[in-house]
């Protein structure tokens, strides 16, 4: 069984190209997918179900591709200082969702995705990436044994179909459609799903 903070720490956007980019978030996506959930609380369970990548290379010449401008979690300015979190996963809540982030500051790269849509106990698909900021905080106490969310590796028997798209909503700064296939959903909810 592969782990997530495996899977995540030996991604290398700099060993990738436009293309095989694609490769490098599948095997995450079919982890994140069929290879376990978030823990809440020691009670709660979250199954992702629907994601999406972000990659943000910061060095001075990048490829295009490479500079995802969509990226939340980045430098906009030069001077500025962003630190990097630790390419083994966190999770960072943003007015968008919570992405889990996989970042590599000896490459000079941010990478993370976002929790579009999942399942709660493995009921119905929660499409509105912002209600897992509830699921994940909402009921937490600071005192006692507090906040707790963990990942659990925990690998599914049903079958790994994972399907791919652009992702939703972006556009770029003259309002065509960001055309990356950075999108990745588990087949079996397709139907439960939003794509416009």
């Amino acid at each position: 069984m592969t782990h997530l903070e495996e899977v995540l720490t030996q991604f290398n956007a700099r060993e990738a190209d436009e293309n095989t980019i694609l490769i490098e978030f599948r095997k995450i996506a079919e982890t994140v997918f069929f290879g376990g959930y978030f823990l809440v609380n020691g009670e709660l369970r979250i199954y992702p179900v629907d994601i999406e990548f972000y990659l943000y290379g910061e060095k001075d010449k990048e490829d295009s591709w490479m500079q995802d401008k969509k990226m939340i979690h980045r430098k906009v300015m030069d001077n500025e200082e962003v630190p990097y979190f630790p390419n083994s996963g966190s999770l960072f809540p943003h007015s968008f969702g919570i992405d889990v982030t996989f970042e590599n500051p000896k490459q000079e790269y941010r990478a993370s995705f976002l929790i579009r849509s999942y399942r709660k106990n493995n009921n119905a698909v929660e499409t509105h990436p912002t209600y897992l900021w509830d699921e994940l905080f909402g009921e937490a106490t600071f005192s006692g044994s507090g906040l707790s969310v963990i990942w659990v590796d925990d690998e599914s028997n049903e079958p790994k179909e994972v399907c791919q798209c652009r992702r939703l909503n972006l556009y770029d700064e003259k309002k065509n459609p960001d055309l990356k296939p950075w999108r990745y959903y588990k087949k079996s909810v397709e139907k439960d799903l939003v794509f416009k």
